[in-house]
């Protein structure tokens, strides 16, 4: 388990206002203070963990984290942080996150649903020991909402935030961050951002710069983990699909691959270039189509056919009915 080094840079900024020594404590936990300036460097979730919990020992603040988390900067998630802030809406950000999170943490997963009027933004974590998991989860769920405030204004208040964590004894800090209802011991972690506020469009939002940013993820991604073949396919054909030119050789050709043997690759995974890209096209197409500021000619382009009549022949086989239908049936209920 391992955690992007940047990350460090808003401790690093804050912890002197707490009182806090961030070199010292850094190098007590094995961390080189230096690698917060690194882009690829990774530390261990374990001395991350260690980090936190002393940082909160010596401040005597249950609540320090929320402060610190006001010096979050995007530069510090590296291209993931500036992919967000180009996105076309919280809900495209968030999107992004889920496919992108293992840049930041391999210890958390990102997990995005509709529900109704309700866009849920799930935080799935390993079970490892942690000194103290209610510290972790606190950070877990400051950081996401901090970055929808950079990007969609410091008005941004969730619904609600789900803790799976016990009520604390003094809960004020966490209703002044949050601004919202506050839900504790529920099964998961959690936020539960309004519809119209997740598709609501962004000022900051840059077609051809996100783009790149999502290539130079995807690139990144490949390095830390080459034996996720799976993975790393699944990111380059999302990459591309928007492009119309998914294909196993562009795909192959943007693993560092030959055809052959990233078709060999996925074989050995019990899977084929071809069931991967329906799967993919059916998962986004099912997501597209309650979104209703998409055409269903817009989401035939993202999802990469070359005609609206080829994404309606596909949209049958996944639902049985066309996409018009699905969607009426689906916004109606």
């Amino acid at each position: 388990m391992s955690l992007f080094a940047p990350v460090l840079g808003f401790f690093w900024k804050s912890a002197a206002e707490f009182g806090l020594d961030a070199e010292a404590l850094m190098r007590d936990v094995g961390i080189d203070p230096g690698l917060r300036r690194d882009i690829n460097a990774r530390i261990t979730e374990h001395q991350f963990d260690e980090l936190a919990w002393r940082a909160r020992q010596q401040s005597r603040d249950d609540a320090f984290i929320f402060h610190l988390i006001e010096s979050m900067h995007p530069s510090y998630l590296g291209a993931l942080g500036y992919a967000w802030m180009t996105s076309s809406s919280l809900r495209r950000a968030f999107e992004r996150a889920q496919r992108y999170y293992g840049l930041i943490t391999t210890h958390t997963r990102v997990h995005v649903e509709d529900q109704g009027d309700e866009y849920h933004v799930q935080f799935l974590s390993s079970s490892e020991q942690m000194h103290d998991i209610a510290l972790r989860e606190r950070i877990r769920l400051v950081a996401p909402v901090q970055l929808c405030r950079l990007s969609y204004g410091d008005r941004f208040t969730p619904l609600r935030v789900h803790f799976s964590h016990p009520a604390p004894s003094r809960p004020h800090a966490y209703y002044e961050y949050f601004r919202c209802e506050l839900r504790f011991e529920q099964p998961d972690t959690r936020i539960v951002i309004a519809s119209p506020v997740a598709d609501e469009p962004l000022a900051g939002f840059n077609p051809e710069i996100v783009r790149e940013l999502d290539r130079m993820i995807v690139d990144y991604l490949a390095r830390l983990d080459r034996n996720d073949i799976l993975g790393r396919a699944r990111a380059a054909i999302l990459q591309e699909l928007p492009s119309g030119g998914v294909s196993l050789e562009r795909t192959a050709e943007m693993l560092a691959l030959s055809p052959r043997t990233l078709a060999r690759r996925l074989r050995e995974e019990g899977e084929s270039f071809k069931s991967l890209l329906a799967e993919i096209r059916r998962e986004l197409g099912e997501k597209y189509i309650l979104d209703r500021s998409l055409s269903l000619t817009e989401i035939s382009f993202l999802l990469g056919f070359s005609e609206a009549s080829s994404f309606s022949r596909a949209y049958r086989g996944w639902t049985g009915q066309s996409p018009s239908d699905h969607r009426s049936a689906l916004l109606g209920r």
